[in-house]
């Protein structure tokens, strides 16, 4: 059994992304909440990684399950050397789009900021900065997209599982060898964008290892097509997702209760977040491949059976992660924050917020795990009409909770909305002859 565990592709991946989630942790909620506490600075910082990241994610996210399908497709129809041509075509354009974007943030940063957190107290000029410093990754995140796609196509999924691990591990050496320098923040922004620049040169050595050679190409029409039937929607879908649940949420309905609120909340999101993602997105990741192998080839009943092998993964591993949410949450606190300079009132508001969060534990790990069976399908639009729909419910929601439980609210609101999601993402899967619940 325990050889069986260790030669599961799964588990690996698990263990690779428990440790880059573990370095990001230990960054955002352990090291910036001791080095700067709920400060204006911790605030700045918080934000401008949660901008730029999020453009990150939208790009990564809303692609990669999009283009493994298409790469696995493709290169069953293609000879070799078109096949190549295709994918770096695809490299090329993605690494234009994270340099025009990069372009866009460092002349927007003082408007981004100020739009923002309009109601808080800081220093404008401050958050500009680390914005700037920040938007560079942005080239490299887009370009690593693309490789990860492919590599994770040939199912090379330890190469493209490093990707917290980097970024974060960097950021973490500059807190350990340069502590009390000045302008620290500065010196994070920067580490970050180092970290997605290392990633994405490992990422290039490891698609060399594979056979596949760069050339630099134009941007083909075939591109452009692709790029549009594959990944437009659910690329748009994951964006308004986000950026309601990350930006419109997560910073400007939260600091309506004052720029604190925004590092209380950010500070309990990211430990769910990570927990979500170890769980979901991992059996997700890996399971795709196979499904849309089988949904190239017409077999709806094996796609059915991976699915559901997926689904009780999840479940079997989010229920006792859920019941440890629910039941030490306040200890979890405690333990993360107890020991630094934040004070008791807002370690205890962290805790309960952990409690509201865990309640859509399950739902919330199911998501990405039932989102890849539709995306195996290359049913885009079924994802994007989830994604927008969850993304509304959501904003109504929390807007509704906010003003009776504040912050527990938004936190409720997740979960809220995750199980209505799994609901919805079970009915989309049942109209393309598709269903998880199997024996």
């Amino acid at each position: 059994m325990v050889k069986r565990l260790l030669q599961h592709k799964t588990f690996w991946v698990m263990v690779i992304t428990l440790a880059g989630m573990g370095l990001s942790l230990l960054v955002r909620v352990l090291l910036i909440p001791k080095r700067f506490g709920e400060s204006d600075v911790a605030v700045a910082l918080i934000t401008a990684l949660n901008v730029v990241i999020l453009v990150d994610t939208v790009v990564r996210e809303g692609s990669k399950f999009s283009l493994v399908p298409l790469f696995v497709t493709r290169e069953k129809e293609m000879i070799p050397t078109k096949y190549r041509l295709f994918v770096n075509s695809f490299l090329n354009l993605f690494l234009w789009g994270g340099f025009a974007v990069f372009i866009l943030i460092e002349f927007f940063a003082p408007w981004i900021a100020s739009g923002l957190l309009r109601k808080s107290t800081f220093d404008a000029q401050r958050e500009t900065t680390l914005l700037r410093l920040c938007a560079p990754l942005l080239v490299f995140g887009c370009g690593s997209t693309v490789l990860g796609a492919f590599l994770n196509s040939r199912q090379r999924f330890k190469t493209v599982a490093l990707r917290n691990a980097l970024p974060a591990g960097i950021a973490a050496a500059v807190f350990l060898f340069i502590p009390t320098i000045e302008n620290l923040e500065n010196w994070i922004a920067v580490a970050y964008t180092v970290g997605f620049g290392i990633y994405f040169a490992y990422l290039g050595i490891g698609t060399y290892r594979t056979g596949h050679r760069y050339q630099f190409t134009g941007i083909s029409v075939d591109t452009l097509r692709a790029l549009k039937n594959t990944v437009t929607l659910p690329t748009l879908g994951f964006a308004i997702r986000q950026v309601t649940n990350r930006l419109l949420i997560g910073i400007y309905l939260v600091s309506q209760l004052g720029g604190v609120a925004v590092a209380r909340y950010d500070y309990a999101f990211r430990i769910f977040s990570a927990l979500q993602t170890l769980i979901g997105i991992s059996i997700a990741t890996t399971g795709l491949p196979d499904m849309a192998t089988d949904s190239a080839a017409n077999d709806k009943q094996k796609l059915g059976r991976t699915l559901n092998r997926n689904a009780r993964t999840a479940i079997i591993i989010g229920f006792p992660v859920t019941l440890l949410l629910l039941i030490f949450h306040a200890k979890i606190g405690w333990i993360l924050y107890g020991r630094g300079t934040i004070d008791q009132a807002s370690i205890q508001l962290i805790g309960q917020l952990l409690f509201w969060l865990g309640i859509g534990m399950i739902f919330s790990c199911l998501i990405p795990v039932l989102n890849a069976g539709l995306y195996a399908q290359k049913a885009y639009r079924s994802v994007f009409a989830n994604m927008v729909t969850m993304a509304v419910l959501n904003l109504l929601v929390a807007y509704g909770l906010i003003r009776t439980l504040e912050l527990r609210g938004i936190a409720l609101a997740v979960s809220i909305t995750a199980l209505l999601a799994v609901g919805n993402l079970t009915y989309l899967l049942r109209k393309t002859r598709v269903s998880w619940f199997q024996k």
